[in-house]
């Protein structure tokens, strides 16, 4: 314990040192969680890097994916290389969709931290959460306990100097969750959601069939991670046959029946597990009509072309909301899942009213079926557009995938976007701070 409170202490010092080193206004480290490139600092490094607003570099943990990436032209570096720490130490914006550890943890204090997230508030996040495993990291009784878990959750007591915002909903949950000041939040919406506006060009394609047509319905299955669950509750589920299964998604659909049925009706399914679970889909995707993306970066780049998202408590309906795709909502575990997770916020509408649910494999299958036999793609209903105004207010106005489909997108929508906020606000701090420091009116480059 003696030994593990002296390093926690040592790093804390690290990191406090790194407040003394100069940075570099012009430079940016972006990263994100567990070395992947993907997410809101995927998306803003690939559009400063096309247009140079400040010099740019990728930090990450997985050796492959630095020399990927520097065989495509980006510089990028190891986290523990000596560019790598050099860059951390002396870059002033450190861009990140989980932590500061997403880049360095512990060369971060004289940064300013943009913090782009990595999904919607739903589920309860940081030190709003109060039940379920996470509890204890986050909740303190006495400032002692409070200051030993700063030295413990080192990176998880860092308070993010930027945030955005796409509704007051959000920014309300941010400014909880992560204990911000109200300055600290920027109305904008998230790069991930913004890049294919502003690049229709670079948007994924998805194969097509074997006589070079697309499918008549594609859809797109992204469930939660829900490993912790499955393994403290494999026999709790009664209604799922558990005996021979090795994933709660195995248990959950009959892959016979459900691709029979997308044969039938001319769909395609694109599973898309959680990182931690994505092992489990190479099973699922010798089925004719499943393809397995999740390996995949992101589902950003082809949701134009989804026309049916099934989920169940993933905020990644809440980036759809936008587009207008249907959702159904399949929680085959539902009362375990909520038991043992961590409460979700209080948004004063049920999500489950903006579509169709499903808690056994037989009734989502019936609801694919009815859905299958509908020409047209369904208006959403009142409840939908409620949820899309709470969680995006006015940055959600129409921009449904049928437009983006067809690149009917103005100029003005593409590039009133989250770039252009995120920049304009960078360019007014660093101006503000050149004057308070100099007393001028010179501007950096930036």
């Amino acid at each position: 314990m003696g030994t593990n409170l002296a390093l926690a202490l040592l790093k804390k010092c690290i990191f406090t040192l790194s407040w003394l080193v100069p940075r570099n206004v012009n430079k940016a480290v972006l990263g994100c969680y567990k070395n992947r490139f993907a997410d809101n600092s995927k998306y803003l490094f690939l559009h400063w890097q096309q247009t140079h607003f400040m010099q740019t570099i990728w930090i990450s943990g997985d050796k492959a994916l630095i020399h990927t990436l520097k065989q495509q032209g980006y510089t990028a570096h190891s986290r523990w290389s000596m560019l790598g720490i050099y860059h951390a130490l002396t870059a002033k914006y450190y861009v990140y969709n989980s932590y500061i550890g997403d880049i360095n943890q512990w060369f971060a204090a004289g940064a300013v931290r943009i913090n782009l997230w990595h999904g919607s508030p739903l589920k309860k996040i940081e030190f709003d959460i109060t039940t379920g495993p996470l509890a204890p990291k986050y909740q303190t009784r006495s400032l002692w306990q409070a200051g030993l878990k700063s030295l413990r959750y080192h990176q998880e007591y860092v308070r993010p100097s930027l945030m955005l915002s796409p509704s007051p909903l959000v920014g309300e949950s941010f400014q909880r969750a992560f204990r911000l000041k109200e300055n600290s939040l920027l109305s904008s919406t998230n790069p991930r959601t913004d890049y294919y506006l502003r690049y229709p060009e670079q948007r994924q394609t998805l194969p097509l069939k074997a006589d070079a047509t697309t499918y008549r319905r594609v859809i797109l299955y992204a469930p939660s991670w829900r490993d912790a669950l499955w393994q403290s509750n494999q026999h709790s589920i009664p209604h799922l046959a558990m005996d021979n299964a090795d994933s709660p998604y195995q248990a959950a659909f009959d892959w016979q029946t459900l691709s029979q049925h997308l044969v039938d009706t001319d769909s395609l399914l694109l599973l898309r597990l959680h990182p931690n679970e994505r092992h489990y889909a190479a099973q699922f995707c010798v089925y004719p009509n499943v393809l397995d993306m999740s390996d995949w970066d992101d589902v950003y780049g082809i949701l134009h072309r989804i026309d049916l998202l099934i989920t169940d408590y993933s905020s990644l309906f809440i980036d759809v909301l936008p587009l207008e795709i249907p959702v159904i909502f399949y929680r085959f575990d539902h009362e375990q899942y909520l038991n043992q997770s961590r409460d979700c916020y209080d948004i004063g509408q049920d999500p489950l009213t903006i579509g169709q649910v499903a808690y056994q494999f037989d009734d989502l299958l019936a609801l694919l079926q009815e859905m299958s036999h509908l020409n047209v793609k369904p208006q959403p209903c009142e409840a939908y557009k409620q949820l899309q105004r709470l969680y995006w207010s006015q940055h959600a106005t129409g921009l449904s995938a049928d437009r983006l489909a067809t690149d009917s997108v103005s100029m003005d929508e593409m590039h009133d976007d989250s770039f252009a906020h995120l920049e304009r606000h960078l360019r007014q701090e660093q101006t503000q701070s050149f004057k308070f420091t100099f007393g001028t009116d010179i501007k950096p480059r930036i």
